[in-house]
């Protein structure tokens, strides 16, 4: 399991700026649970890049650098706890890119096997790690081929929504010119969890900032319900929420 940060600005920032010392400090503060691996992902000029690791944010100097230090004006952030007995490893931290899109998700698909049906054989041979959420990725990454990434996104999610095992498809994505972040759990999943709605992803818009996040931190947020998807536009900060169809919510 994960926590999830995305954010679009209207002018370049760095992490520590746009959140203040206190919320970054509360945010990082997350990762004492959330320990096995940190990622930010940032929108180009054409595209996206990461930079990840396989340690505790919270101890990590890289990502101290990383939020105080590095400026972009829409990216996501992930804070790895990993589950399923997937090992600690580069290859399984998120975010997962290949360049165009970047993409970090909370909660599991069991086994992660049962996803490789949703991949076709060329996009699969790009999978260098062993979890459940790389294979969720090349799934709708496969589907950016003939939808643009929202709709490639809410198609995965009612693919495996209708028919695998799953506690929680939250995802975010970012790419050069959006922030995508769905939000699809299931409620007997996170009735198990011991934090109080931990599934849970809310988002807060400002005239200069539109910031989306899992829950244990912050405040003045508006809840993304279970079954809705937020996209904002790089520049405009334009913000759209819809409801994903009967068929993608489906159990």
């Amino acid at each position: 399991m994960c926590r999830l940060l995305g954010y679009a600005t209207r002018t370049p920032t760095t992490l520590a700026d746009l959140l203040g010392e206190a919320e970054l400090q509360e945010f990082t503060e997350l990762s004492r649970k959330h320990a096995d691996g940190w990622g930010l992902a940032w929108a180009t000029d054409d595209g996206v890049e990461v930079t990840k690791a396989p340690d505790a944010a919270r101890t990590s100097p890289l990502f101290a650098n990383a939020s105080h230090g590095h400026v972009a004006d829409l990216g996501l952030i992930h804070l790895r706890w990993a589950t399923l007995g997937l090992d600690v490893v580069p290859e399984n931290t998120h975010p997962f890119t290949d360049g165009t899109i970047a993409f970090a998700h909370n909660g599991s698909v069991r086994p992660p096997s049962s996803l490789d049906a949703l991949i076709p054989d060329d996009v699969a041979s790009l999978r260098q790690g062993t979890t459940d959420s790389e294979r969720y990725f090349l799934a709708t990454l496969a589907r950016t081929r003939v939808k643009d990434p929202a709709e490639a996104l809410a198609e995965t999610v009612g693919l495996i929504a209708s028919s695998l095992e799953y506690s929680s498809l939250n995802a975010m994505i970012a790419t050069a010119t959006e922030l995508i972040a769905v939000s699809r759990f299931d409620p007997v999943a996170e009735a198990r969890e011991a934090e109080p709605n931990y599934y849970q992803l809310r988002y807060r818009v400002t005239p200069d900032a539109v910031v989306v996040s899992s829950s244990g931190w912050g405040a003045g947020w508006k809840t993304l319900e279970n079954g809705e998807m937020l996209v904002v536009q790089r520049g405009t900060l334009e913000v759209s929420v819809r409801r994903l169809s009967e068929e993608q919510v489906a159990r």
